[in-house]
């Protein structure tokens, strides 16, 4: 991801935005209507999703695009059904892409059950819509074409493909980067703030602005050449196996202290997201100069793809073809500051012992997108020496009174 040509982007953003804005200032008043309208228990479910829905023509109709007549159509004949389908899509404790597919399906077997074989329309880009007016601090407006243009444009590692589940959770992460360009523009959040009536959301999360800048950027703005490719420069580069490292002992430690962790999170996670996409693209760089370039598009970024848990963050291969798993680490500070691995890392790398890399990304610099790294090969066993938390299912014995 090339944050000059974002920086960029939002130069001309800002000397747009009144123009912009006079367009696309519906969507915040769409939000503002569906989260004062929406409730899950209304007597009558088909009116309140119709009043909740009322502002959402542009973001649910456009041509022969018809999500949100397909919808009401559905409600009126069937609204416990569809009450029940956005009952679970909502369900924030479960996987979103389990939650996307089974609304998708369900739907479709409800659609066809009363409309025949009419098109049903709810597809990524609807569904994401329902999700980002429910959750508008957590999701963004979707739309495939707008996400493909903006990847090419500011040359992102992943390349949107029409129609993958996959690409919702890119496209979320791609959002969350570019936001944190955004908010570091005081210029930028005092016009957006200006522009916030009171029949409109305050989206203080930016996510709106978010999605409203990526729009812009692909149908409104137009930037001078910058250069697109980031060239990897010389860099430190160490490679050793895990067996040959040794790891620091450390006492317990009692002392208090008062440390804003959940701002340290927050920066923690930006920091890794924009390792691990240093690393696919060094990955795919690598397989390109060695002439693989069919390896190279198999690289997937799949902690993004497919969601966290899986013990990696990206699969890549070597030159024989065969499949390495890497688990990126990333640090502004020097190659010795800590980290943490989690048990399904770990369990992983013992699995796959042969075939797992650690990438641990140092003195890594967001702004010129440089860094050293050293890859540790092999089980992680032996760096796994201080636990720090447990995980509890407590048990509770029934008590007869």
């Amino acid at each position: 991801m090339n944050k000059k040509i974002i920086k960029s982007y939002i130069s001309e953003y800002k000397k747009r935005f009144n123009f912009v804005n006079r367009q696309e200032i519906y969507k915040w008043k769409a939000v503002k209507q569906f989260q004062d309208n929406w409730n899950i228990n209304a007597a009558d479910f088909k009116s309140m999703l119709d009043n909740a829905l009322k502002l959402s023509h542009n973001l649910l109709h456009s041509g022969m695009y018809f999500p949100r007549e397909m919808l009401l159509k559905n409600a009126a004949k069937f609204p416990e059904e569809i009450r029940a389908l956005f009952r679970h899509l909502f369900n924030e404790e479960e996987d979103i892409y389990h939650r996307i597919k089974s609304f998708s399906s369900e739907f479709k077997n409800l659609n066809s059950r009363n409309f025949n074989n009419r098109k049903d329309y709810q597809d990524h880009r609807a569904i994401m819509v329902y999700l980002a007016l429910k959750y508008p601090n957590r999701f963004y407006f979707y739309k495939y074409k707008i996400f493909k243009s903006f990847a090419d444009r500011i040359n992102y590692e992943y390349k949107p493909v029409a129609g993958r589940i996959e690409n919702i959770g890119q496209f979320q992460n791609l959002c969350n980067l570019v936001k944190h360009e955004l908010a570091s523009d005081q210029e930028l959040l005092q016009l957006h703030k200006d522009s916030i009536t009171h029949d409109c959301f305050y989206d203080k999360s930016l996510n709106i602005l978010t999605q409203d800048f990526i729009y812009a950027v692909e149908g409104h703005l137009e930037i001078s050449d910058v250069p697109r490719r980031i060239e990897f420069k010389n860099f430190e580069f160490y490679e050793i196996k895990s067996s040959e490292i040794k790891t620091k002992s450390s006492d317990h430690d009692f002392t208090p202290r008062t440390i804003n962790y959940i701002q340290n999170n927050i920066e923690n996670k930006r920091i890794g997201d924009l390792g691990e996409l240093w690393v696919v693209r060094y990955e795919k760089d690598k397989l390109l100069k060695a002439n693989k370039p069919k390896l190279a598009e198999k690289v997937a970024h799949v902690a993004k793809s497919k969601g966290d848990g899986l013990g990696y963050d990206i699969l890549s291969y070597d030159l024989e073809g065969n499949e390495l798993f890497i688990e990126v680490k990333t640090t502004k500070g020097n190659q010795t500051s800590p980290f943490y691995i989690t048990r399904n890392e770990l369990m992983q790398s013992l699995q796959k012992k042969n075939f797992y890399r650690l990438y641990r990304l140092y003195n890594f610099n967001e702004d010129t997108q440089q860094s050293d790294l050293l890859v540790i090969k092999g089980e992680l066993r032996k760096l796994c020496q201080l636990p720090i938390t447990y995980k509890v299912n407590l048990k509770i014995p029934t008590i007869n009174l």
